[in-house]
């Protein structure tokens, strides 16, 4: 069993958010999502230069490189105006882009992923799903 589809997202306003993923698999595959919490909360503790460097570029690229439709401007604005209450101008986006480091990441995954709540919501056959509170444990990491 695998995951059929994955997907993630993020949607930010400027006084809250919520970040996520979406997996289609089968009754064989589900057990992966108790592994994928444990890989979010990774990312408040072993996030490197390299991986960061490369999710900039990445970034960068996807602003610059947008579908140019008015459609996709008009979105971009208005997920602009919800966040910042202002829109930004491309230069000081890159810029702001540019400013987050590997400890930044850590910081603030460590802030917001690190033992703390979940929700989760799952259709289907879930005798391999592992539980609510299962799960939640899987935002601890102790270490020694």
């Amino acid at each position: 069993g695998c995951a059929e589809e994955f997907e993630c997202f993020m949607k930010f306003y400027k006084d809250t958010g919520l970040f996520g993923f979406y997996v289609v698999c089968d009754e064989v595959a589900v057990h992966a999502v108790g592994e994928l919490m444990f890989a979010i909360n990774l990312l408040s503790f072993s996030v490197t230069d390299e991986e960061v460097e490369r999710a900039k570029r990445e970034l960068k690229a996807s602003l610059v490189n947008g579908s140019g439709t008015t459609q996709e401007s008009c979105n971009q604005i208005g997920k602009e105006v919800l966040t910042y209450g202002r829109g930004v101008p491309p230069a000081e986006m890159m810029l702001r882009i540019e400013a987050v480091d590997a400890e930044e990441v850590k910081r603030v995954a460590y802030k917001y992923c690190n033992d703390q709540e979940i929700s989760c919501t799952a259709l289907g056959p879930l005798h391999g799903m592992p539980e609510l509170y299962i799960m939640r444990q899987a935002t601890q990491m102790i270490r020694y």
